[in-house]
């Protein structure tokens, strides 16, 4: 499968929609010692993506789908400086030195596509509902919140408010920020070949306030970027690349049913799971696979309720009918969180989260 020309395809069909557009263009307006804030919700993938055409740009090889979850948040601030080389992150009240590389390179990048010197200091604090846990797509929210501040810093409040725009810079980050950068469902266009400047996620018209869900948060010690790097090397990686394809097609074609889009998020869990185990990557815990198991057996009497997750044991149970899935939660014995699709944490922590950051970045 040729998929640049399915790549093309597809961002036709989205332009067509009324969905995709080329990025309007913002002038920095910098001003030296000015904090910004943002914030992000992390995302859950319908349709899923693993492995960069382009590592360097962090584009995918194809085309991704989620919505936001509200599982933790996370706030970003970004305070400008005119002194070169002295960028630095401060993440949950430390240095983060194991991301270095992660801030280096996206900011490497945005300097080269605005000419903007100097540098930026940023303060990260992630809140969340649950301990430790893998799957739940920290990274995406952190990307999107960190991206959204820095925007909003150099170009003023309308570009951080654009969310196409954040979402193009959110990638650099993480490829899943793209789409938390996004307020509601929405669709990543990636593929190979795509320019660095048109890869970015847009809203998709589906009602995800439909679907009743709850996760099970469950930890393991596997990074999602060994994830990458594996997947690309499995002898079925084409295969699910080429599924994918029609996969996303069809969802279009029949205008993001709500319902086609989490029975794909649950054919994409198996998927992904297989191909990483075909490279001897194992990301499921004996709690997590225990779960699945009862799921796959009440599933098999009640049709309509779905499971899904990302690159790690936390799996994620949802369904239209609220009372199936309350049915299922009530057969496991599992510690879960509730699913919500307006959340307010964020209006709760602003003021407090803006005072800290501000005192901290004022020290420097």
């Amino acid at each position: 499968m040729d998929y640049k020309f399915e790549g093309e395809n597809i961002k036709r069909k989205l332009i067509e929609k009324g969905l995709y557009r080329k990025l309007e263009n913002y002038n920095p307006e910098l001003e030296p010692d000015k904090i910004s804030i943002g914030y992000s919700y992390p995302i859950k993938a319908f349709e899923k993506f693993l492995g960069y055409y382009d590592d360097y740009y962090k584009i995918a090889y194809n085309p991704s789908i989620s919505f936001n979850t509200d599982f933790s948040l996370v706030y970003s601030a970004c305070m400008y400086t005119k002194r070169e080389n002295s960028d630095s992150v401060i993440l949950d009240g430390k240095q983060a030195d194991r991301y270095i590389e992660r801030y280096r390179k996206p900011l490497e990048i945005f300097r080269k596509n605005t000419g903007v010197r100097g540098s930026f200091k940023f303060y990260i604090k992630r809140y969340r509902k649950y301990d430790e846990a893998k799957g739940l797509s920290e990274s995406s929210a952190v990307a999107s919140a960190v991206s959204r501040c820095l925007i909003k810093n150099v170009f003023g409040h309308k570009a951080g408010g654009d969310d196409n725009f954040v979402s193009r810079y959110a990638r650099l980050v993480s490829g899943s920020g793209t789409r938390a950068a996004i307020n509601g469902p929405s669709i990543w266009l990636s593929y190979p070949g795509i320019m660095e400047e048109d890869s970015f996620a847009v809203k998709i018209p589906t009602y995800p306030e439909k679907i009743n869900y709850a996760i099970f948060p469950k930890n393991i010690d596997y990074q999602t970027s060994d994830a990458h790097s594996e997947v690309v090397k499995s002898p079925f990686y084409d295969s699910w690349l080429d599924r994918k394809y029609r996969r996303i097609n069809e969802i279009i074609d029949e205008d993001f049913k709500i319902e086609d889009l989490m029975r794909r998020a649950m054919e994409e869990m198996f998927d992904l799971n297989s191909v990483l185990m075909s490279r001897g990557n194992v990301i499921q815990t004996p709690e997590s696979i225990a779960l699945m198991k009862n799921f796959i057996k009440f599933s098999k009497k009640n049709a309509g309720i779905y499971i899904t997750g990302d690159t790690g044991p936390s799996l994620m149970a949802m369904s239209s009918d609220k009372s199936l899935l309350n049915e299922f939660l009530e057969s496991v014995d599992d510690p879960r969180i509730i699913g919500s699709h307006h959340p307010t944490e964020h209006k709760q922590k602003e003021m407090e989260f803006y005072n800290e950051s501000k005192e901290y970045l004022e020290s420097l």
